[in-house]
C-alpha cells in the first residue's frame, strides 16, 4: 500500500499533515469578528454622543439663580421710577400653596390694582417663597410692583411662563391674602391723598 509520501519529487516539500479546517471553528471565527465588530460600532456611537453632547452650550443646562437674584435685589433706575399698573401687561396668578383660594384672593388684588388678569389656577411646586416671575426685561418693573402690591418679596426673570408677569403664591403668604409692604401702602395712601 503506497500513498503520495511514498513517491515524492525532488525538490517538493512533503510531509507536513495538516487537518482541514471543520466548519465550526470556521463560525467561532465568524462570531467573534461579528462581537468585536458590534464593540467598536457601539464605541464609535458613544464617541459622536459625547462629542455632539459637548458642542452644546453648557450654561444653557443649568440654571443661574444668583444671577437672576442679584439682578432684582438692585432695582434699575426705571423700576424704582414705575408706581402705575399697565393694564397692558397680563398677569396669571398660580397658587403653588395647597391652601385652596389663594389665588382667588390675590387675583381680585391684581385686577384692583389696574392689571389684565390672566390665568387663575393651581401650580405644582416644592417652594415655600412666593416669587413673582417675569418675561422679558421690559416687565421687569411692573413685575416689581406687582410684587409690592401683593406683599411678595421675590421677584425673578423666566421664560417658563406664558404671561407677561406670573404671581406664584406659595405657603409664606397664602394664609393671609395680599398685603403689600410698607413701601406700597406709602404710595397707595400717597394717590388716594393727591
Amino acid at each position: 500500500m503506497t500513498d503520495e509520501f511514498d513517491e515524492i519529487e525532488p525538490g517538493r516539500r512533503s510531509g507536513a499533515h495538516r487537518q482541514e479546517s471543520s466548519a465550526s471553528s470556521n463560525i467561532g471565527a465568524i462570531s467573534l469578528v461579528i462581537v468585536l465588530a458590534l464593540v467598536a460600532v457601539l464605541l464609535v456611537v458613544a464617541a459622536i454622543n459625547i462629542i455632539f453632547s459637548s458642542m452644546g452650550n453648557p450654561e444653557s443646562k443649568i440654571a443661574d439663580p444668583p444671577a437672576s437674584e442679584s439682578a432684582s435685589a438692585e432695582p434699575s433706575p426705571s423700576e424704582s421710577e414705575v408706581s402705575v399698573a399697565d393694564d397692558s401687561i397680563t398677569v396669571d396668578v398660580l397658587n403653588g400653596s395647597g391652601v385652596s383660594g389663594a389665588a382667588k384672593k390675590f387675583s381680585e388684588a391684581v385686577e384692583d390694582k389696574g392689571w389684565t388678569l390672566g390665568q387663575v389656577g393651581n401650580y405644582s411646586t416644592n417652594l415655600s417663597d412666593s416669587t413673582v416671575y417675569y418675561k422679558g426685561e421690559e416687565n421687569a418693573s411692573q413685575a416689581k410692583l406687582v410684587a409690592e402690591s401683593l406683599g411678595v418679596s421675590a421677584t425673578e426673570a423666566s421664560e417658563d411662563f406664558d404671561a407677561d408677569v406670573t404671581v406664584v403664591i406659595c405657603s409664606d403668604i397664602a394664609d393671609r391674602g395680599p398685603e403689600p409692604s410698607e413701601g406700597a401702602e406709602s404710595a397707595e395712601s400717597g394717590d388716594a391723598n393727591g
